[in-house]
């Protein structure tokens, strides 16, 4: 990589982490470029040299989060035997870096906005729902799923519960009591995924 090169990641980069910050205080519409580029300590000039707008901004941050879902699976399958335990600890570990990872929230918060709905939610959800169907697969092809089991729907059921689990969880408690919710919905559903035997070697939590 050039100096010129090394520069421009770099200003992209401290660009991307003010927005975050400047985004997860103030809200996105409470945002604005001059706030984000003051977090950055950069010029408006060097802002459109890589973002054109603050939605470019935001569309830019979810896309950064867009290979979480298939790192957490690398490390999870690299731990856990099971691939359907995989996925349940997956979704904790997702569920923690909503706490703990400043990036993954903000990122998660901008999902819901509108305007990045209508843009990036479908990417986003069709990602998803890529990873969960190749942990189910896999958990089919060793046997550890009931028989009659689609890997099809079941993948997509799985991600929109766990959506809807933040959404309701966000809307009633503000999200403070979601691996609660997480526990008890994968206790009600993993039954009518897995077999008798796997189901009695789960860890929901």
């Amino acid at each position: 990589m050039t100096a010129g090169r090394g520069r421009a990641a770099h200003t992209r980069a401290r660009l991307l982490r003010a927005a975050v910050e400047v985004f997860d205080r103030d809200g996105f519409a409470g945002s604005s470029l001059t706030a984000v580029c003051a977090r950055a300590d950069v010029s408006k000039g060097a802002l459109y040299c890589h973002f054109r707008s603050k939605e470019a901004l935001g569309v830019a941050i979810v896309e950064e989060q867009s290979l979480l879902w298939h790192r957490l699976r690398d490390e999870r399958l690299a731990v856990d035997e099971s691939p359907v335990q995989a996925l349940i600890s997956m979704s904790f570990e997702f569920v923690d870096r909503l706490d703990t990872d400043l990036t993954v929230r903000v990122s998660a918060k901008l999902l819901r906005e509108a305007v990045f709905f209508d843009v990036v939610a479908a990417a986003q959800v069709i990602g998803w729902v890529s990873v969960v169907r190749e942990l189910l697969t896999l958990a089919r092809d060793r046997g550890e799923l009931r028989p009659e089991v689609n890997v099809r729907h079941a993948a997509e059921q799985v991600v929109a519960e766990l959506l809807g689990l933040q959404f309701v969880a966000q809307a009633l408690t503000g999200g403070t009591d979601l691996r609660t919710r997480l526990a008890r919905m994968w206790r009600a559903t993993s039954g009518g995924l897995v077999t008798a035997s796997v189901l009695a070697g789960l860890r929901f939590e």
